[in-house]
């Protein structure tokens, strides 16, 4: 409640906060222009915002290099077996 509170006086602004939960949009450029641009702002004046930015591009685009791999399909039914047992 009080966050959203907050929110209401800093006139669309974002927050480190924010920015952690939108980062993966941010990158996917999957954010609407407001928001974006509202993200943009921010990292423009923080410094550890751009750091986490830029270390989970870096991360997503190392990953994205990475070889695929086919699960066996003994190791698929398991999960799915057990999946249906705890729901």
């Amino acid at each position: 409640m009080l966050r959203a509170i907050t929110r209401l006086f800093r006139h669309g602004e974002l927050d480190c906060e924010d920015v952690a939960a939108l980062s993966s949009d941010y990158i996917d450029n999957e954010l609407k222009p407001e928001k974006r641009s509202a993200f943009q702002a921010h990292l423009s004046k923080c410094g550890p915002c751009q750091a986490f930015v830029g270390t989970l591009a870096s991360t997503i685009s190392a990953l994205g290099r990475l070889p695929g791999v086919t699960a066996p399909a003994a190791l698929k039914q398991s999960l799915i077996d057990r999946m249906h047992k705890e729901n």
